[in-house]
């Protein structure tokens, strides 16, 4: 064998085993990579709380009043649009008050973001109704409460 032959195996063998580094490498780093994107993906599904009190209607008013505290219906129970939705759950029946959309529900989630997560308590007035076995409420005015 010449030295030449012996320089082409050496180098051939230090490619081959350089090939076998970097292909378990790959493999470790992208079987890290899909271990670390599992978790975050479960943390972010909350479990929703069970429904409160939900189907006793209000009677439809133009002046009706309702406090509770501020939630995002969507995140919570699952109720209501796919996007976030304020609604406000009471203490007594029926539990859920929907916010209808208005300027004022825009000032509502400016305190309590788009996501409410029930930290702020909002005393509501404006008109009540009824569709679909939900309560709604059309917000002409509102104020925080302090928490109890």
């Amino acid at each position: 064998m010449t030295n030449e032959s012996k320089r082409l195996i050496a180098i051939g063998a230090i490619v081959f085993v350089l090939a076998i580094g970097a292909g378990t490498g790959l493999a470790r780093w992208r079987a890290s990579r899909q271990q670390q994107s599992q978790p975050v993906a479960e943390a972010a599904a909350p479990t929703p709380l069970p429904l409160p009190q939900f189907g006793s209607l209000l009677t439809a008013s133009d002046n009706g009043e309702v406090q509770g505290k501020a939630l995002c219906g969507y995140c919570s129970w699952e109720v209501g649009a796919p996007e976030h939705n304020v609604v406000l759950k009471t203490d007594a029946a029926p539990g859920l008050v929907f916010l209808s959309p208005n300027e004022q529900l825009t000032e509502i989630e400016k305190l309590t973001g788009k996501c409410a997560d029930g930290t702020i308590e909002i005393r509501a007035r404006g008109a009540v109704t009824q569709y679909a076995g939900r309560n709604y409420l059309l917000v002409r005015n509102f104020e925080t409460v302090p928490s109890r």
